[in-house]
Order: C-alpha cells, then sequence, then structure tokens
C-alpha cells in the first residue's frame, strides 16, 4: 500500500518535467504572479514554487488553482496561446490538439480567465453550464457558479453556448467584439458593453504588450488579419477592427443630439454635445449646446440664457478693456458647461460632491430639504447647484446652494461624533431661501418673506451598508419660521416668531424618526413623522420653486389671521419606501408613500393635502431585446389622495407634481442613432418671461415635449 502511495507521489512529482521533455504540444506555466497557487493531478496536489515552477508542463486532466493574492499565465506550445487566470480562479486542461483538426479543451469551474487565442488553432472553454468556442481572439470568461457566466470578448468573435443537463448545446450565439453575453442576464444574447464593464472585466487580468504580440496572429498592431483554414486557403476573419481602450471609452462617453426644445413659449432648434466622463466614483456630463430659431451658423440667433453669450469666453466684453469682467464672464461661460459633476455617495462615503443641473440635492435625512431641484427650466436657465459633504474621524459638514452665481437657497448641517471610535453623530442643520416670493407679481404683498429653516439630527449605522445588507437608525427635528421684509397689512417686518413659539407652544415644526437600509439589491426607508401648523415635511423638495410662491401667499395668511394658523390640525402618519436595481443597473425601480393621518383633524379631507406619493422606472439600453428600447421616468406628488378622493379634479401637471422622462428608441438599421421622445412640465410664462398663475401663488402648468434625435459615435 505504501509503496502504491509513493508510486503515484513520484510519477506526479515527475510529470510536469515528463511532458516538457517530450516535446510535444503542451501547456506550460509560463508566469506566477503571488504564492498560492496549486496544481492538483489526479489526488496528488503540487504547491508553487517547490511543486511546480514556472516553464514546467501542465499535464493534461490537471486542475489549476489561483489563492486571492496570485495570478498565473499559461502559454500552449508550440501553438502560442496565452490564457491568464485571475485571482481565486480554478482551471482545468481537458485536452491539447496534437494536430491542426483537434480542439484544445479546457474547463473553468470558477473565477476567471482572459484568454488570447493563437490563430490557426480551435479552442473550447466550458463551464458547467456554458461552453465557449474559439478560433483566433481576445476574450474573458468569468463564472460564478449559479450567479454569473459571463463572456466579454475584445477581439475577434466566440461562438457562446447554452449547455444542458446532459452536456449538450441547446442554444448558440455569436458574441463579437465590443459585447458581451451574460447566461444569468435578463436575456442570452449578445449586447454591446460599456467602458465600465471592460475596465471591470479587463482590470485584474492585464497582459503586458510584449506578451500579446507574442501570440501568432495577436500582434497588437494588427487588428484583423487572416486565418489558416485547415485546407491551407486563407479566410477572411469577419472581425471589426480593433479599438484602443481609449477609443472605446470615447465611442462611450460622447453623446450628440439634434431636436427642439420649448423656452418661454418659443420652440428653438438645438444642436448639443453631451459628453458624460467616468472615472471611479467620479462622474461628470458636459452640455454643449447651440440652441438657435432660424440658423445654426449664426452666432447672433442663438439662445442666451439670462441674456448670458455663453460661448463668448469674455471677449463680448473684452479682454484688454476689463480683463477683471472678462475672466469673471469666461469662468461664468466654462462653468454653464457644466451638467453635472458628481463624486461618492451621501451618507456612505467620507467625501461626497454634486455640482450643476441636479434633481437630488439632500441635506442630512431630508426632513428639511430632500430631492430638492434646481433643474425645473433647464436648459432655459441652466444653474450650477452645490451639494457637498465631507465626514472625517470627529466632525463632518454638508453644504448646499441652488445656484453657485445666485445663490437664493442655501443650507449648511453640521455634525459631530460624541463617542470615539463610535459612528454615532448629533447634527445641527439651517437652510434658508432668501426670495422666495421673487416670481410672484408683488413680493412686497407677502413681505418679501426669507424662509429660514433649523433642525437638529442624530445618525446611528446599526450595519454598514455591504453587498447584502446595511441599516442605520436616524432622528430629525426642524422647524421653520418666516423673515418678513417689508410690513404689508397689519404685519411688520422682523422675524416671526410668533409662528414658532406663542402660548406656551413649540408650532410649525416636525419630526421624523426611522430606518434606512438595504438587503442585498433592495434599498428600503420606514420612517414615523409628525408635523404641526405650515411645516411640511421635506419642505424644500422637487416642487419647491414651482410652489414656493404659494408658501408665501399661506404664511402671509397665517400672520394677518392668526385663529385660522391655530387651527391647523397636527399630523402624523409614517413613510415607506424600496426599492431595487438589477441586472448591473440596467433595471431600477423605487416607490414610496406617505399617508398621513390626524387626531385632530375633522375628517380625512382636511389632511390628505399632505400625503405624498414618488415613483420612478429605469430601463438602461441592453434590457429589452430585439428593439432595445430604454428610458426612465419619474413622478412626484403631494396631495394624491386629495386629488382622488376629495376633489375629484386629479391634475396630472399641477404645480404640487413633478413629472420626467423619457422614451429612446433605436433607428433600426443605425446602430448609432437613436430617437428620444422627452417630456417634462413646466410653468406657464407670457413674452415677457413673467409666470402665469392659476391661482395666488400657483403657477400654471404646460406639458413640454420634445422629439430628439441622438448620435453616439
Amino acid at each position: 500500500m505504501k509503496s502504491r502511495k509513493l508510486l503515484a507521489i513520484l510519477a506526479a512529482l515527475l510529470a510536469p518535467a515528463l511532458l516538457a521533455a517530450q516535446g510535444g504540444p503542451s501547456m506550460i506555466l509560463e508566469f506566477v504572479s503571488g504564492s498560492e497557487l496549486t496544481v492538483q493531478i489526479g489526488g496528488t496536489t503540487l504547491a508553487y514554487p517547490s511543486g511546480i515552477a514556472e516553464d514546467d508542463a501542465i499535464p493534461v486532466g490537471a486542475l489549476v488553482k489561483t489563492g486571492p493574492t496570485t495570478t498565473a499565465e499559461l502559454r500552449l506550445k508550440p501553438n502560442g496561446t496565452l490564457v491568464k487566470l485571475a485571482k481565486n480562479t480554478n482551471f482545468r486542461v481537458d485536452a491539447v490538439a496534437a494536430a491542426p483538426s483537434q480542439t484544445n479543451q479546457f474547463a473553468l469551474l470558477g473565477g476567471k480567465v482572459r484568454a488570447v487565442a493563437a490563430k490557426g488553432g480551435s479552442y473550447e472553454i466550458r463551464s458547467t453550464s456554458t461552453v465557449a468556442g474559439v478560433r483566433g481572439t481576445d476574450f474573458t470568461f468569468a463564472v460564478e457558479e449559479g450567479m454569473k457566466n459571463l463572456l466579454l470578448v475584445s477581439k475577434g468573435a466566440v461562438q457562446f453556448g447554452r449547455l444542458g443537463t446532459d452536456g449538450a448545446v441547446l442554444q448558440s450565439i455569436l458574441v463579437g467584439a465590443g459585447q458581451f453575453a451574460d447566461l444569468f442576464g435578463s436575456a442570452f444574447q449578445a449586447l454591446a458593453y460599456t467602458a465600465e464593464q471592460f475596465a471591470a472585466e479587463y482590470g485584474d487580468v492585464d497582459i503586458s504588450p510584449d506578451k500579446l504580440k507574442s501570440v501568432p496572429g495577436q500582434d497588437v498592431a494588427d487588428a484583423g488579419g487572416d486565418d489558416q483554414g485547415e485546407d491551407g486557403d486563407k479566410e477572411k476573419e469577419e472581425e471589426p477592427s480593433e479599438d484602443s481602450p481609449f477609443v472605446k471609452w470615447l465611442k462611450e462617453a460622447l453623446g450628440f443630439e439634434l431636436g427642439s426644445v420649448t423656452i418661454d413659449q418659443t420652440t428653438y432648434a438645438k444642436a448639443v454635445i453631451q459628453p458624460i466622463i467616468k472615472v471611479g466614483k467620479l462622474k461628470m456630463g458636459l452640455y454643449l449646446p447651440v440652441i438657435y430659431q432660424t440658423n445654426l451658423f449664426d452666432p447672433g440667433d442663438w439662445y442666451r440664457p439670462r441674456g448670458n453669450d455663453e460661448w463668448s469666453f469674455g471677449t463680448d466684453i473684452g479682454w484688454r478693456s476689463d480683463p477683471a469682467e472678462a475672466a469673471l464672464d469666461a469662468v461664468q461661460d466654462l462653468a454653464l458647461k457644466i451638467r453635472f459633476l458628481e463624486y461618492g455617495r451621501q451618507l456612505e462615503d467620507p467625501f461626497y460632491l454634486k455640482v450643476g443641473n441636479l434633481n437630488t440635492m439632500t441635506l442630512g435625512h431630508g426632513l428639511l430639504m430632500r430631492n430638492y431641484a434646481n433643474d425645473q427650466d433647464f436648459p432655459a436657465v441652466r444653474r450650477i447647484g452645490l451639494n457637498m459633504g465631507v465626514t472625517g474621524e470627529k466632525t463632518g459638514f454638508e453644504v448646499v446652494t441652488n445656484d453657485l452665481a445666485d445663490p437664493s437657497v442655501v443650507g449648511a448641517r453640521l455634525f459631530f461624533f460624541p463617542v470615539k471610535d463610535f459612528p454615532f453623530s448629533l447634527g445641527a442643520q439651517a437652510v434658508a431661501d432668501f426670495f422666495p416670493a421673487r416670481e410672484l407679481a408683488a413680493p412686497s404683498s407677502v413681505g418679501d418673506p426669507i424662509f429660514l429653516g433649523l433642525g437638529l439630527d442624530m445618525d446611528l449605522p446599526i450595519i454598514r451598508r455591504n453587498a447584502l445588507l446595511g441599516i442605520r437608525w436616524f432622528v430629525e427635528g426642524a422647524a421653520t419660521v418666516p423673515y418678513i421684509r417689508d410690513s404689508f397689512g397689519t404685519v411688520d417686518p422682523g422675524l416671526k416668531t410668533e409662528l414658532l413659539w406663542s402660548d406656551g407652544q413649540l408650532k410649525n415644526w416636525g419630526a421624523a424618526t426611522g430606518f434606512i437600509g438595504n438587503v442585498a439589491i433592495i434599498d428600503w426607508r420606514l420612517e414615523f413623522r409628525y408635523f404641526t401648523g405650515a411645516f411640511r415635511p421635506a419642505f424644500f423638495d422637487s416642487a419647491y420653486e414651482r410652489v414656493k410662491g404659494a408658501y408665501a401667499e399661506e404664511y402671509a395668511a397665517y400672520l394677518t389671521t392668526p385663529a385660522t394658523y391655530d387651527a391647523t390640525p397636527n399630523v402624523m402618519g409614517v413613510y415607506g419606501e424600496g426599492g431595487f436595481s438589477f441586472l448591473r443597473e440596467k433595471l431600477t425601480f423605487k416607490m414610496g408613500y406617505f399617508w398621513p393621518w390626524s387626531p385632530d383633524a375633522a375628517s380625512l379631507a382636511d389632511i390628505a393635502g399632505d400625503d405624498y406619493f414618488t415613483a420612478q422606472l429605469v430601463i438602461k439600453k441592453g434590457l429589452i431585446p430585439v428593439v432595445d428600447v430604454y428610458g426612465s421616468i419619474s413622478y412626484e406628488k403631494r396631495g394624491l389622495a386629495q386629488d382622488l378622493f376629495y376633489d375629484n379634479d386629479f391634475a396630472l401637471l399641477d404645480a404640487n407634481t413633478t413629472l420626467k422622462g423619457e422614451v429612446v428608441v433605436p433607428v433600426p438599421k443605425a446602430p448609432n442613432l437613436d430617437l428620444a421622445f422627452v417630456f417634462s412640465t413646466s410653468a406657464r410664462r407670457d413674452g415677457n418671461g413673467d409666470i402665469l398663475y392659476a391661482s395666488p401663488g400657483i403657477p400654471e402648468m404646460v406639458p413640454v415635449i420634445t422629439l430628439e434625435t441622438r448620435l453616439h459615435f
């Protein structure tokens, strides 16, 4: 018994050397980065570098395993094909072709490989569920049992087959250069990959240019080439030219659109270049427009936001005559070209930043400001909003403004960690709108107020957010109060603290407490809310810019008739929100609702206007097979129950509603051309640009519909 074991171990130890000595076709361990590599041959395990070393042969039937810190490169000799194993990969050599008519066969049992296949040979890599049939090409193949079976092709083409339980091919598709396919995706089909996907799949299996050049038929400079068939005749490879990673990124990043846009009841044509740049957590979108009426090539016919010639960069002022003013104009013109700049995730990353035209500006957990939007009039008005936060070891802060060039809504939150090395935090926040009545015909008739909001908050991450689970508990309390600039009626200027405190009672305040978290791909939020007077949770929200005139009218009415204010019911209720994003964020859905109730109200009709509903659906390119239609729609509304059940005058386009979205349809046989149907709502304005009101402070709303032609490279 002992002698047989000894012979088996000896055979295993000698196998690499014996195979290498034979001089025939073999798989060679060419290079190892790290030390966690083993080769299993039958019941024997050879460890690197003592049992097996670089330049040793890998016997047929051997299983090569890399650990969490090790990668390896294998070379078929004399063929020249190169296979790189990523970390934590199990790869088996099933057959090495001894003649051109035979197939080199391998198995990927888990992990990832990159194969740069030499032309003139035939190759097959199997997982338990799929098989990849290969000739001369460059691709990656990643397998996570039951979760991922992803093939991504950088060059050439791969026949990708889905296997049945008996190992037979049930379905086969051709995956070409620039495409990927995933057995566990929404559909088993070849789709164009993004720059992020390419970076994710190729980032950990990089191969030096010199080694790539050493693979026959895979010279870095060679984008296609001929393939030698079995009969000795040359066959032209039907594969597109290989693009460099930079060119691939450029094609993904650049976008161009032609269409129309309505600004102040005037219809303009537009030609816009919209590049999007992504680097890690940093994402920036530029907006380079020419919006014109009749002549694209006449700068005098171009639309000028707020009267500013955004393409002058100071030349209309004069760099010699007034260099300081010209420099300021150039900075403003450059800033107008930033659609958005984002980095990090709020409440999760130690630094996050949002700049530009934004629809999701939030302070803290959102009791004062949540999903505030400064892009309601885009592109007629392009603002440079800011939402930024920094978290240090002991303290942190957040700041927000609707427009750095003309700040009217500003806010800040300061917080600190009272317990060392413990994530519990306490914070204070303040938000102000200096011109809530600016759009009213006579701001002084309501005192030309300033809205001030003050709040306190607490935050405790119970389980730090990760891919599977995250829970944080929060508590917030806040109040709003107006400062009156101009006297009106019997109301004198000053800070109106009587709306905040009178008769020994705190009024016009609100509180919220609850949990925010995730379970795998599902994000959720559950909180209890309580508020009094004219206070509303998420006072500065997506519809605030449209209804702030009505808020100014409401506060003025309360100041002139305090009895009406004292009769407002206290409101409480539960807000729930949930959503998911999966298939690499190709499908995202979110919905939330707040149902109010009150012990003081005579009926639900008195508080139905305080309910809140939100829903969002995003479908990205590549989700829907065949037609590949994609787009998004978002809807937010206060007073949904009141409109549906009590007033019986449901209005899709009222001022308390935010509706926007787009549907994009690829043009058949034009792979770089899409048609986009874009819709939103906007306040109606007269010929002078002044808002038209349906009732005091409530603007008339009109749909804005645009049909665009989009070209992507």
